[in-house]
């Protein structure tokens, strides 16, 4: 083995390269890193002061996340109200053509869009979730959040439901209501028959007489159309009759002559037949009627169905002048017995009797009477109102939907009060934790400048250490040439 020994200089030299190499890397680790404190060996006060900055600034950022989960939800609730708001302000809109409208039909076809509405409400209120929270549908979702990192001081936002329309906004769907339809065919009679068109006479259907009465009743039994049968009365005077949109009733006339009648409500329309009505004569006034069961002279203990002028539901009743003193509705168990004793009213001065041979004989004591005959034309009683049927309902509505509006602006001024104070509170913890982690990042960064110039000395330092190193080794050399020359 070689025994290598260095000179004093040579050794110093060597140890100043290594150095200058050892320096030379860590400053420009410092440079490439920007950070001149990366341990606590480095500068053990500021290292310990940057880290306690550091790890403040981590505490906030959790904080702060927990505070903009909060926002989420907030923010969520904070949407869907408005969302809601406008659609109260559509369902405004609905209910204010409903009040001005003059046509039932246009009311009920504006309740379903208003119930669509409600139905979006409920849907945006369920929507408006954030994280498994939403302020929008009460119980269970309160949402309580700390203002402070140590829990000392809290706010609570309390959720209200939306999904539950009536006691939140006073809103309830409405009746949407059912239609009733009937339809008949008016035709001449003849052979073959021909529909009757708008400017047909009326009487030319067979169906119709001189002197028959229409009337048009609503769901209380009060008269809210009637038309009288004259020589001139066309079909489309009657479908005028028949077209009550206000209140709920209209009609048409086909091509093919088929009289189509809808009613928005319970109603019926009856027919008094002018052949059906018998007017007292003579003083004092007296009428008479003879009436048959199967042929043979009525009984009182005949059914009034079975005498052939009467069906079930017919109406006969008895008027002096306009005003009907007594009534009867034929029902399947009415007797002619019934009817002797609807039309005994003292109380108007008439009397009535039945005798042997069927016929019937009411007299009066003093005013002149009439009976008549009034059949059902069409039933459309299976017609149900819809809540706006009326247009006061409707009006009435317009109270109620500004009063939800109002309710709708209560809510978001609540939700915008906790909106505004926890991103108050969020921004000024994002910038306090910005600034607690650009403090401590600051603290341990290192000067590019100072870095650079180290780096330039420390090479400056390398060149005078290789130069050191060269003479050094020339000087040796020189020595070993000299003593070599000697022993020559």
């Amino acid at each position: 083995m070689v025994d290598i020994s260095l000179t004093k200089s040579l050794r110093s030299t060597v140890s100043t390269l290594n150095w200058v190499n050892n320096e030379s890397a860590a400053a420009n680790q410092r440079l490439t890193s920007g950070v001149k404190v990366q341990t606590a060996v480095d500068d053990p006060s500021t290292y310990i002061s940057a880290k306690s900055l550091s790890l403040h600034a981590a505490s906030l950022d959790k904080y702060l996340e927990r505070l903009n989960q909060g926002l989420g939800v907030i923010n969520a609730a904070d949407n869907g109200l408005s969302s809601i708001a406008d659609s109260i302000d559509t369902l405004k809109g609905a209910v204010t053509r409903a009040a001005a409208s003059k046509n039932a039909f246009d009311r009920a076809d504006l309740a379903k869009e208003y119930n669509g509405i409600l139905d979006q409400i409920v849907q945006t209120a369920k929507d408006s979730s954030y994280g498994g929270k939403n302020l929008l549908l009460g119980a269970g979702n309160d949402l309580t959040l700390y203002l402070s990192a140590d829990q000392n001081e809290s706010v609570t936002i309390n959720a209200v439901d939306f999904t539950d329309l009536l006691n939140t906004l006073g809103l309830q769907k409405l009746d949407e209501g059912k239609l009733a339809t009937f339809e008949t065919k008016l035709t001449d009679g003849g052979a073959p028959a021909k529909p009757l068109k708008s400017t047909s006479k009326l009487t030319e259907s067979g169906d119709y007489a001189v002197g028959d009465v229409i009337d048009v009743k609503d769901a209380s039994g009060t008269i809210i159309s009637s038309l009288k049968v004259s020589a001139d009365t066309t079909a489309g005077d009657l479908v005028t009759a028949f077209s009550l949109p206000d209140k709920g009733l209209r009609a048409s006339l086909g091509s093919d002559g088929v009289l189509t009648v809808e009613a928005a409500n319970k109603m019926t329309i009856a027919t008094t037949k002018a052949a059906d009505a018998v007017a007292s004569s003579g003083a004092p006034p007296t009428a008479s009627k003879t009436l048959t069961d199967g042929g043979l002279p009525a009984t009182a203990t005949s059914l009034l169905t079975a005498t052939g002028q009467y069906k079930e539901g017919d109406v006969i009743s008895i008027r002096q002048g306009n005003t009907a003193v007594g009534t009867l509705t034929v029902g399947a168990a009415t007797t002619v017995g019934d009817l002797v004793t609807a039309l005994n009213i003292p109380a108007s001065g008439l009397s009535a009797s039945l005798d042997a041979a069927g016929v019937l004989t009411v007299d009066s004591a003093s005013a002149a009477f009439t009976i008549d005959k009034t059949s059902t034309y069409a039933d459309l009683t299976t017609g149900t109102a819809s809540s706006w049927v009326k247009r006061t309902d409707a009006e009435a509505a317009q109270q109620t939907v500004a009063d939800a509006r109002h309710a709708t602006q209560k809510h978001t001024t609540d939700i915008g009060i906790g909106l505004t104070l926890l991103r108050s509170r969020a921004d000024y913890v994002g910038s306090f934790s910005d600034v607690l982690s650009s403090t401590a990042e600051s603290m341990r960064a290192s000067d590019k400048d100072e870095e650079a110039a180290v780096m330039l000395a420390l090479a400056t330092q390398q060149q005078f250490a290789i130069s050191s190193f060269s003479i050094t080794q020339t000087a040796d050399n020189g020595i070993l040439r000299l003593l070599g020359g000697g022993a020559s």
